[in-house]
């Protein structure tokens, strides 16, 4: 029996299908970037969650954009993970529309 991390491992995403897979995940914003922060700092779910004392399938959750983390959450992943975080605010191209920018830096 093939396992779909199996197929993926052997059977790698090329050209569009890679690019438009990448742009995909850059969408999911918040989630994406603290998994790239946790693979940066070479963690698994279960390590970054015992490091800020929180649960694997929370850190999961998080990653998959199925739940926002408070800032708080997003201050101990960036303690973790040895990034500085940097939250802001600005008021979009619509009037009255607020956009809420989050960034990690190494």
């Amino acid at each position: 029996m093939t396992t779909w991390r199996g197929y993926k491992a052997r059977v790698p995403l090329r050209g569009e299908a890679a690019r438009a897979y990448e742009a995909a995940r850059d969408e999911l914003g918040i989630g994406y970037l603290i998994l790239k922060a946790r693979v940066s700092a070479g963690l698994t779910q279960r390590e970054l969650a015992a490091r800020i004392g929180s649960s694997q399938p929370t850190v999961a959750r998080w990653e998959s954009g199925a739940q926002l983390p408070s800032v708080r959450s997003l201050t101990r992943i960036a303690e973790a993970t040895g990034f500085h975080l940097t939250v802001g605010l600005r008021r979009g191209e619509a009037p009255g529309r607020a956009f809420l920018n989050v960034g990690v830096q190494a």
